[in-house]
């Protein structure tokens, strides 16, 4: 049996539950490959199944016995404490579900039948959210950690590969590089597929995309699952990290209007009116946004964090400094180039001060070698224009720089700015990578 702490990880009903959920897994990928197996494409669906798998694996075992579990602990026994009370009281797993008691009142559902959730995540609104969904996931994993890892590395990797195959409807790059960027980067592989929150994010994300693009394929039904599918995303997303909502809806909105305007049938004032049109609605979003709470509020956030940093001693890892001396909205627009600069190409080799940070480093390297590479082959004028004239591009530029500027501005450690930024990965690379002057596959 393997204990950390007050955690069980490994006893023998969590091997049991770990065989059971191999076999189904295993069995779900086989028999999807075989159905699918004259498709070109799916030459890299079992590979990136077992990637994503063994990343979570490793993220889990690294979490649990380097950094005594840390946040993916923490959510996978808020989970076990709600399972819990579902068997002692359903009547107080659906108040708590829906609405949980103040922290100080825990005691009228929580007990020592039941364990008590740790404060920071009951206090925590978005880690007390994110532990509910684990909650749930707890009464088909068994309560097994483990299964409920190679769970999430399932979603994460469907996720992925309607990532993969969307970019392969828009012909956006090679199979080769639409699979690495999508299935293989470590980056993403790590961070996105455990008992996370930022895996919950990013399935949302991609499928959020996914289905948006889906609206307007008259291919696709537009059923009733359909529209539950993404008022669950938009449920989620708006609980845990609502800017996220921002940044997956806007790139799509922009990369819709460019396509209507880039209709045949469209005259060159046509055109000009609705690229126009789009800028203008841009530009109004951003004054609006800025002037917002919430710009208030990240930049107060940023303004504690960078204070913090700077301060308290007790911060580890490898930090970084912007010099952003102005924290206001305003202040928010300047730092834009730099902070968006920091979450594409840095970490740098030489800030690696673990080896997390320098796997990190070096994908951000070739990154770079492969922005310099694309400029000196096509230059900027037809990387834009590539761009300009695919969808899937589109989204994924404006996407990168709407999550690459969060990322950036408000990480400070080069430990949080890895994770935040791993979802936009799979964009960039797959931008930097991209067929130039693709256009559109008619499917």
């Amino acid at each position: 049996m393997i204990q950390e702490g007050t955690f069980q990880f490994l006893g023998f009903f969590d091997g049991l539950a770990i065989l059971i959920w191999i076999g189904i897994l295993i069995g779900l990928v086989n028999s999807t490959y075989n159905k699918n197996k004259d498709k070109p494409h799916y030459k890299y669906y079992k590979t990136g199944f077992y990637t994503k798998l063994l990343a979570a694996l490793a993220f889990s075992i690294i979490y649990i016995y380097k950094y005594d579990g840390g946040d993916t602990t923490a959510y996978w026994d808020t989970a076990q404490k709600f399972n819990n009370l579902f068997y002692f009281d359903i009547g107080k797993f659906f108040v708590e579900l829906f609405h949980p008691e103040p922290f100080a009142n825990r005691y009228l559902s929580f007990d020592l039948h039941t364990g008590v959730p740790p404060e920071w995540i009951y206090n925590e609104p978005e880690g007390l959210f994110t532990s509910k969904i684990f909650a749930l996931l707890t009464f088909i994993t068994f309560r097994s950690y483990f299964a409920m890892t190679m769970f999430c590395a399932y979603i994460s990797f469907k996720a992925s590969w309607k990532l993969y195959e969307l970019g392969l409807k828009y012909n956006a790059s090679s199979e080769r590089n639409l699979a690495i960027g999508a299935l293989l980067l470590p980056s993403t592989a790590f961070w996105c597929t455990g008992i996370s929150k930022d895996t919950i994010v990013y399935c949302c994300v991609i499928y959020a995309l996914h289905l948006l693009f889906c609206y307007f394929d008259p291919t696709v039904k537009k059923n009733l699952v359909f529209y539950l599918k993404l008022f669950l995303i938009y449920f989620v997303l708006s609980n845990i990290r609502d800017f996220m909502l921002l940044t997956a809806v806007a790139p799509f909105v922009f990369a819709l209007g460019i396509k209507f305007s880039n209709r045949p049938a469209n005259s060159n004032f046509t055109r000009f009116f609705i690229q126009s049109i789009l800028i203008v609605t841009i530009l109004s979003g951003m004054a609006i946004f800025f002037g917002s709470s919430k710009a208030v509020e990240i930049t107060q956030e940023a303004q504690v964090i960078q204070s913090d940093l700077k301060n308290n001693s007790e911060y580890g890892g490898a930090k970084y400094d912007l010099g952003i001396t102005d924290f206001t909205p305003i202040g928010m627009l300047k730092a834009m180039p730099i902070s968006i600069f920091t979450a594409f190409y840095r970490p740098f080799i030489w800030e690696a001060g673990s080896l997390f940070i320098l796997i990190s480093a070096l994908e951000t390297f070739v990154l770079l070698l492969l922005t310099i590479s694309l400029i000196f082959k096509s230059g900027i004028l037809l990387f834009i224009k590539s761009i300009r004239e695919n969808e899937f591009l589109i989204m994924a530029s404006i996407f990168t720089l709407i999550l690459g500027f969060f990322a950036g501005y408000t990480s400070g450690l080069f430990g949080v700015l890895v994770r935040f930024k791993a979802p936009l990965l799979p964009f960039l690379y797959i931008l930097l990578t991209m067929n130039l002057k693709a256009k559109k596959i008619n499917t």
